[in-house]
C-alpha cells in the first residue's frame, strides 16, 4: 500500500493470474422487432382501439410527439401538437 497526498492509505489491486482485465464480458444484443409504423409515421400500437371511446392521454401523447417528429421539432407547438393527435385519434375512433 501507498500513501496519496492526502496521506490516507490507497488499497491497490492485485494483478489477475491470467494477466488480463477482470471485467465481466458484456451482454449480447437484444433482438427485437421494430415497432410497425402507419403512413402517418406513428406506431400502429398507440392508436386507439376501436372498444375505447376516448383515446388516453398517453396515445395522444405519443401521437403528438411523433407528430412534432414529423414536423421538424419547431418550438412552441406543444399545444397545437397535441390538439391535432386527440383530433385525429378521436376521429379514428
Amino acid at each position: 500500500m501507498s500513501k496519496s497526498q492526502t496521506g490516507r492509505k490507497r488499497t491497490t489491486q492485485a494483478p489477475s493470474p491470467t494477466g488480463q482485465s477482470e471485467t465481466p464480458p458484456a451482454p449480447p444484443a437484444r433482438q427485437t422487432e421494430p415497432l410497425r409504423v402507419e403512413e402517418r409515421g406513428v406506431p400502429a400500437s398507440f392508436s386507439p382501439r376501436r372498444e375505447d371511446q376516448r383515446p388516453s392521454s398517453e396515445q395522444i401523447a405519443i401521437h403528438a410527439y411523433h407528430l412534432w417528429l414529423g414536423r421538424g421539432q419547431p418550438f412552441g407547438t406543444d399545444w397545437d401538437d397535441w390538439l391535432e393527435a386527440e383530433r385525429r385519434l378521436a376521429a379514428s375512433a
